[in-house]
């Protein structure tokens, strides 16, 4: 009997060395405690999705199975994060971008440890 828990793992780890060396895309990481996950960046028609699928160990491993050739065949439309960036991720996603934009410009100005963060952000105008 093969451990569904394990065969998932190694599903997941395989697609993350592809897309990114098996490091977290947002913090680059290789390991985590909370694990890795496989985020889309955009959905198809008949995409596979994870919400159509069973939370049990049974329903992730088929998940990943029929993630897996998507991945394979357009790796440009997913990211590989640790499930910490990914929770984070999709929690900005849910705000209206107006929203967004506010958010991080009260980010930017607020002093905090992370003074240089309006520097930072400069590299990616």
């Amino acid at each position: 009997m093969v451990n569904k828990k394990l065969e998932t793992q190694k599903i997941k780890l395989r697609l993350g060395m592809m897309l990114n060396n098996g490091k977290c895309f947002v913090c680059d990481k290789s390991k985590s405690r909370s694990g890795f996950t496989i985020h889309h960046l955009e959905y198809i028609f008949n995409d596979v999705v994870y919400k159509n699928y069973t939370k049990d160990t049974e329903g992730q491993l088929k998940y990943y199975k029929d993630l897996e050739p998507l991945v394979l065949d357009n790796p440009r439309r997913f990211l590989y994060l640790c499930n910490i960036h990914h929770q984070a991720l999709e929690r900005l996603n849910r705000f209206k971008p107006e929203t967004l934009v506010m958010l991080l410009k009260a980010l930017i100005i607020t002093k905090t440890k992370y003074t240089n963060l309006a520097e930072l952000l400069k590299q990616f105008k």
